[in-house]
Formats: structure tokens, C-alpha cells, sequence
């Protein structure tokens, strides 16, 4: 094993995996592979898919699972239940039945479809008995594009933990953990081709996840693929949200982001303090707005200001 730092990068899910330790090639090989079996499990758009053959059989009948394969169900209903819903692992019906969004049939559905599609989206109706799923309406969808990644940099990171790694940072599309390391963690400008601010993590481990409004969407950032799920369209109280939390915990916290993502200003700062979580976020105005920067992992922040 190399006692230096080595680096892989790919394109994995559409996004891009970067994993950087001091592990062999090999083992960043291994990284690689756990994000490809991700994808193949759980990808809403693969045919195949575990996801896919749980989403067939809505209102039909219930699949068996591996207690493994679950588990990332079972966290996104965690999350779902503790944002009271703000977070809702069913949004499939909207984002992949109405919207397109990730497939060739992109499109802005009409208000009576959104109407329609949006009593399909309740993590109540998803039903766990021992190692079995079952959605309890036809075309109910589960999407876990909302933790998805942050799951994969958790897996990732753990992997390379138990290959031994004494640092590490992954990134895998904004979701990133690290440790063991001072690294530089660039938060990119949602207005321009250049970054807002720069984080300097500790070496303890750190968890940072980023949403928005300029990675998906369907003719303009109007229509972004982060929903609301009460008016099953997009809001546009921010460009970006990036939190910040000690651990490695980038599951729950890419689904922090969503849930901050769709919360008003106000409270910003009651949610921030709720979660244990940093947070920056940037208006559309081009306002940065800073929240709970107390007893964080975090060495120091530099700021680029907008031109």
C-alpha cells in the first residue's frame, strides 16, 4: 500500500466520483466499483434496477429485499418522518412520473397532472414487514436521488476506513466526506463558472453536502429539479444551499439540504440548530446568508465576493 496520497476520479450516476486517500489503486478501484453497484441497485432508470422493481409493483404486491438493501429505504423514511414529510423519499411520482426529470421526456406537467400525481407522494403509504417493501398505491415511486450520493461518499468512505486509510476526502456530486486531513473544499458559484468560498476542513471527520438550483432542470432554472412538495413545483428561495456537519454522515445530511432548500429564510436558523448543521446558503439576489457556525470541525472559511 502507497503511503501517498492517490486519487481516482469517474463519472458515475451522471455525477462525478472523486475519491482521494492513501490507499493502493486497487482499493480506489474498489471505491469506483461500490458507486457502479449502487447505481445498478438503485437507479430509478434502469430497468433492472431493485428500484425499478419496487416501483412496478406499487399497489400490486410487495418485494423481497435483502436487510442490506433496505437500509437506504429505511434511512430516507427516517429523514422523511423527522422533516415531517418536508423530505419524501415517494417523490418519484412527480420527478420521474410528471417532470422527466433524468430521462428523454422532460417536460412541465399541467396543473390538473400535478394535482393528480402529487396524492401519490407519502412515505406513509410505504409499508417494511421483516425483509419485504410494498407501496401501497398504484404509481407511487420511490426516487432516492435526494440522499442517493451522500449514501454512496458514506459507503465509500467506510470502505476505505476498513482498507486503511488515515485520511481521505470523497466526493461524490457535492456530497463529500473527509478526515484525517486539512482539505480545501471549494463551494461553487451558482451565478458563475468560478467558486463563492472556500472551506478548510479540520482533520476531524466532516461531512459537507451541496443543492442547487443550477445542476437539473427543464428549459431554465425556473424549473429546477429540487420540488416542493406542496405545490409539487420549484422553489426559488435559494441558487444554493451547502451545510456542514461533523462525522461522516453524508446521507442524512444530503437530505438535510433538500428539506433547507424548500425552507424560507426564517427558518433557516432554527432548522440549522434542529439538524446540528452549518449553513450557507445564496439567494437569488446574490445574498449570502450564514447560520449555527458554532462548534464545527472547521478551520477557517475564505470568502470570493460576486463581481
Amino acid at each position: 500500500m502507497s503511503l501517498f496520497e492517490t486519487a481516482l476520479k469517474a463519472t458515475v450516476m451522471s455525477t462525478e466520483v472523486l475519491v482521494q486517500a492513501n490507499v493502493s489503486k486497487k482499493i480506489l478501484f474498489e471505491c469506483l466499483d461500490i458507486a457502479r453497484e449502487f447505481e445498478a441497485k438503485y437507479s430509478a432508470y434502469k430497468e433492472d434496477s431493485l428500484l425499478s422493481k419496487i416501483n412496478k409493483n406499487a399497489g400490486v404486491k410487495s418485494v423481497e429485499c435483502e436487510e442490506q438493501e433496505l437500509f437506504i429505504i429505511q434511512k430516507a423514511l427516517e429523514i422523511a418522518k423527522l422533516s415531517d414529510g418536508k423530505f419524501d423519499p415517494t417523490i418519484g411520482a412527480l420527478t420521474q412520473g410528471s417532470y422527466g426529470f433524468g430521462t428523454k421526456d422532460k417536460k412541465i406537467p399541467s396543473k390538473a397532472e400535478l394535482k393528480a400525481k402529487k396524492e401519490l407522494v407519502d412515505f406513509r403509504f410505504v409499508k417494511i414487514d421483516k425483509n419485504a417493501i410494498y407501496l401501497n398505491k398504484s404509481g407511487m415511486r420511490l426516487d432516492l436521488g435526494g440522499i442517493g450520493k451522500g449514501y454512496v461518499a458514506d459507503i465509500i468512505i467506510k470502505h476505505l476506513i476498513d482498507r486503511g486509510a488515515t485520511k481521505a476526502l470523497v466526493s461524490v456530486g457535492g456530497e463529500i466526506c473527509s478526515f484525517g486531513k486539512n482539505y480545501n473544499v471549494a463551494i461553487k458559484d451558482p451565478f458563475f463558472e468560478k467558486n463563492i468560498a472556500v472551506i478548510k476542513t479540520s482533520k476531524d471527520p466532516l461531512s459537507i453536502s451541496t443543492s442547487g438550483d443550477y445542476e437539473r432542470y427543464i428549459g431554465s432554472r425556473e424549473n429546477h429539479h429540487i420540488l416542493d412538495l406542496h405545490s409539487a413545483k420549484s422553489n426559488h428561495f435559494y441558487s444554493s444551499v451547502t451545510l456542514i456537519k461533523n462525522g461522516t454522515d453524508a446521507t442524512t445530511l444530503d437530505g438535510l439540504a433538500t428539506i433547507l432548500f424548500n425552507s424560507v429564510s426564517d427558518e433557516l436558523r432554527s432548522l440549522s440548530d434542529k439538524f446540528g448543521v452549518a449553513t450557507i446558503a445564496i439567494t437569488p439576489q446574490k445574498k449570502i446568508l450564514f447560520e449555527n457556525f458554532f462548534n464545527l470541525n472547521i478551520k477557517n472559511i475564505e470568502l470570493y465576493t460576486f463581481n
